[in-house]
């Protein structure tokens, strides 16, 4: 017997989508893990021209957002601010794809494992009608095996994508508050104005 057969066993009609959703899960999960792993161990110095920090090392992202306004360093500061609004948006946007997927899952699965439940019930109570007789255990085992299973499973895909979503969310939003820290700083350095002698 295949490992979907044996899933099918238990989980009836709802092994397909229960499977599908769990590998869904399990792909975003990895995928966040690597992308925000990698993005906050990777480095880069940031460009010559920079003031004060020129030639440092940086995390990528706060290294790639300062080189932007150096870049610009020639406009107005509210032009500045603005470009760096609308680049901080965009990679808030990048880091986040998948989040949303993720939310859904753990919405979706666990009303699966319902509509199993409901589903192993009718089952339970169609052999109880066609049934002459006393009634024994084996009857309800069917059913009620299913209605246990698919329930079980949707919560076990469910409590890690809901973990993942938001467990994730503050890893971004911890990123880009990082990210929007030091262009603010840089900004700063570009107007002449050094906060780190303040607060030595």
């Amino acid at each position: 017997m295949s490992l979907y057969d044996q899933l099918h066993s238990q989980l009836g009609y709802l092994t397909f989508p229960l499977l599908f959703c769990s590998l869904v899960t399990l792909a975003l999960l990895l995928e966040k893990l690597v992308v925000l792993t990698a993005e906050s161990l990777r480095t880069r110095k940031v460009n010559n021209d920079a003031p004060v920090l020129g030639g440092s090392s940086k995390p990528l992202l706060v290294a790639r957002g300062i080189n932007l306004l150096c870049h610009h360093g020639e406009e107005q500061r509210s032009l500045r601010e603005e470009i760096a609004a609308i680049w901080l948006s965009a990679q808030r946007n990048k880091l986040s794809s998948g989040i949303r997927l993720l939310q859904v899952m753990a919405l979706v699965t666990p009303l699966l494992g319902l509509l199993g439940t409901v589903l192993g019930l009718i089952q339970v109570f169609e052999s109880l009608s066609d049934h002459r007789g006393p009634i024994e255990p084996s009857l309800l085992a069917d059913g009620l095996g299913l209605a246990m299973h698919t329930t079980a499973v949707g919560l076990i895909i469910a409590l890690p994508a809901l973990a993942g979503a938001h467990g994730f969310q503050i890893w971004i939003d911890r990123i880009i508050y990082r990210v929007e820290h030091g262009m603010n700083q840089m900004n700063l350095f570009m107007d002449g104005v050094d906060m780190r002698k303040k607060n030595d």
